[in-house]
Parts: C-alpha cells; sequence; structure tokens
C-alpha cells in the first residue's frame, strides 16, 4: 500500500513546515490529489487517521481536492501558534 508512505512523506513535511513557522498546532491540511495518481482519498485519509500521531496534528483536519493530473501535493497547511 504505497499511500502509508506517501501519507507518511507529507506528514513528515508538514510538521518540518509547522516547526520552521513555529505553528504549535497544526488545524487544517490541504491537499491536491491527481485522478491519475491511483489513490483514493478514503485510502489517504485512513492513513492520516492512523499516522497523524505528533502532538501537533491532533486537532488537524485533512481536505482532499481532486485534480485532473497524478501529483500529490501539499497546498495549504494552517495552524496557532
Amino acid at each position: 500500500m504505497h499511500e502509508w508512505g506517501i501519507m507518511q512523506d507529507l506528514i513528515n513535511e508538514v510538521i518540518r513546515q509547522a516547526k520552521d513557522n513555529n505553528i504549535k498546532q497544526v488545524t487544517m491540511i490541504e491537499i491536491s490529489l491527481g485522478k491519475k495518481s491511483d489513490i483514493t482519498g478514503l485510502s489517504l485519509k485512513a492513513c492520516f487517521k492512523v499516522l497523524a500521531t505528533d502532538e501537533t496534528l491532533k486537532e488537524c483536519k485533512l481536505i482532499i481536492k481532486k485534480t485532473p493530473d497524478h501529483k500529490v501535493i501539499i497546498n495549504k497547511i494552517t495552524g496557532q501558534n
């Protein structure tokens, strides 16, 4: 299941960006998910629920926007200092 690895990489990047920007609590992550990526939003959300164990993400909501390409990209991260 490559979704697991993709979500772990996304979470690691979000945590890194949060630390770099002094965000103590990430409240929302918006990602683009390409329709050609062969990944479903449901599988990514399931992986996120299991992998988002860092305190920085305890109240975080994951929003997935579909795009026509094959990429998975972080669009936006919001949070509180």
